[in-house]
């Protein structure tokens, strides 16, 4: 592998448009703690990290009463950016479409892709993603890896996004990760709660619970 020792320029991509069927509720919106909304847990972590900057994708129709305050203070540098996603309605590929289309226009030399579901996400699993991707100039992504399996948050360098731009109703870029068409690196993580993504009712009780209990 080609060992480089410049920081290569990474875009947050942060998916938050979902509309929360099995919910029944925008469930951004809902506390894990007192003062910490479920949609701004996982934002924190990337706004606090080494990203160039995050763009956050949201509906049209969302209150935003989920955002923490430091997306408005990163917001004013230029590090937080909203977005809407006209078609969100449509699935998660077109959300990743648009982030993907306005990490292009800033100009970014790699995106990550995160998911506003997955709270238990931390500073470190970014890190190692960015120094990964940074270091190795021929890779094509880099992937949180769940007992071998690739996941978000991964991040993916430009040859990958047309092919992820082109994916069309609910999926991710997960899909893309099996093909031979792309060298990429996944990096494994032994924490399977950061792996924990909040789509029941049943799994937000659960995650206020921990998330409860990490706080004490």
């Amino acid at each position: 592998m080609v060992v480089t020792l410049t920081k290569r320029k990474i875009v947050g991509v942060y998916l938050a448009a979902g509309c929360s069927r099995r919910m029944g509720t925008a469930k951004q919106s809902l506390e894990l703690a007192p003062g910490v909304r479920l949609g701004g847990a996982a934002l924190l972590q990337a706004l606090h990290s080494e990203l160039y900057a995050v763009i956050v994708v949201v509906r049209g129709d969302d209150p935003l009463d989920w955002l923490p305050g430091a997306a408005e203070t990163h917001g004013m540098l230029g590090r937080c950016r909203l977005v809407v996603c006209p078609d969100a309605e449509q699935g998660m590929a077109h959300s990743l479409r648009t982030g993907i289309r306005e990490a292009a226009a800033m100009g970014a030399e790699g995106i990550m892709v995160l998911l506003a579901d997955q709270p238990f996400i931390d500073g470190p699993m970014l890190l190692g993603l960015t120094q990964a991707f940074s270091r190795y100039a021929e890779l094509d992504y880099v992937a949180s890896g769940d007992r071998g399996l690739p996941k978000p948050p991964l991040i993916m360098g430009p040859r990958m996004w047309p092919a992820a731009a082109a994916l069309e109703g609910d999926v991710g870029a997960r899909a893309l990760l099996r093909s031979s068409e792309y060298c990429g690196q996944i990096i494994e993580e032994k924490q399977q709660l950061k792996f924990m993504d909040v789509d029941t009712v049943e799994r937000y009780e659960e995650a206020k619970r921990i998330y409860t209990h990490l706080s004490m």
